[in-house]
């Protein structure tokens, strides 16, 4: 009797799910498979979600980051030979209010068709990151195959906005009298928005949380109308600097006008690609007919995030 119903369970199962193979392929629910694997009906694999570090392993599939601070998932090291696992797929979102990096292990790299591997791929808040392994155990080990937001444009945090208050405080830089002088514009009157506090008004500079290409536009006025003797301008130039230096002359784009008078408005823009860490500021230069200083007001710096 216990025999019978044995038989009479395994009857059922395959009442429901119908095993078959044909030419080397197996089918699950239908008689005639055309791929190694056929499944006529759902699927499912592993959800998990995670807020702190973690190290992916075989178990996972798909892993959900909640976190609210910023936080690291690793892939699994590369495997030579027996066990190598190539061709297995990740699937990455980031559900929390953080950034969130997928890193490979140890010296593995990932391929983000940058030309060079990278060992991580930053996807920030509303975001999903698809991996798979090349099976190589050297060098670029993942492949990344589409980061992309959950919505159809990001959210301003997610972009990391930042806008100046046209300055109505006038700032008093030292002109070229002999040796070339350089120097960064502040924006004493604040900020409109900064996300993140990506950017440091009292010394001018925009610093990128992560790695990625940027867009800035900054303006100002040379403008001598209150200073001693109303002196004219020789030259004024308006530059972007990443990483500002005098030497390496980091320039990103600049604005050369010749004999402008006593006031002239300026206006620079650019795309820069950044590391995580790096700045970019506003910069200017000029000189006077007489004295040693001149005036810029009316400054203002803005930009935001455009792509990894």
């Amino acid at each position: 009797m216990k025999r019978n119903s044995v038989f009479l369970s395994l009857l059922a199962i395959l009442n429901c799910v119908l095993i078959s193979a044909q030419a080397g392929n197996v089918g699950v629910n239908t008689p005639n498979p055309g791929s190694k694997l056929t499944v006529n009906g759902s699927f499912a694999a592993s959800y998990k979600t995670v807020t702190t570090n973690t190290v992916i392993n075989a178990d996972d599939f798909y892993v959900a980051y909640n976190g609210s601070t910023n936080g690291i998932l690793t892939l699994p090291s590369a495997i030579g030979g027996s066990g190598n696992f190539v061709g297995r797929t990740y699937h990455f979102k980031n559900t929390g209010n953080a950034m969130l990096s997928i890193t490979a292990s140890g010296t593995e790299l990932i391929d983000n068709q940058s030309g060079a591997g990278v060992s991580s791929v930053d996807v920030p808040p509303g975001y999903y990151a698809f991996f798979i392994s090349k099976g190589t155990t050297t060098g670029t080990t993942w492949e990344l195959i589409l980061i992309s937001s959950s919505t159809s444009l990001p959210a301003a945090s997610t972009n990391y906005l930042f806008s100046t208050i046209p300055t109505s405080t006038r700032q008093t830089l030292t002109a070229t009298t002999g040796p070339y002088i350089r120097q960064e514009n502040n924006y004493p009157n604040g900020t409109v928005i900064n996300t993140g506090n990506v950017l440091n008004i009292s010394n001018g500079r925009f610093t990128a949380p992560t790695s990625g290409y940027y867009m800035f536009y900054g303006s100002t006025q040379f403008d001598n109308a209150l200073v001693a003797g109303q002196p004219a301008f020789g030259f004024t130039v308006l530059y972007l600097v990443k990483n500002y230096s005098i030497n390496p002359d980091n320039i990103l784009v600049q604005f050369f006008q010749p004999n402008p008078g006593t006031q002239v408005a300026s206006t620079v823009s650019c795309v820069a690609y950044l590391n995580a860490g790096e700045t970019v500021s506003m910069a200017s230069a000029a000189t006077v007919t007489t004295g040693s200083v001149y005036q810029v007001v009316l400054s203002t710096l803005y930009g935001y995030k455009i792509a990894n």
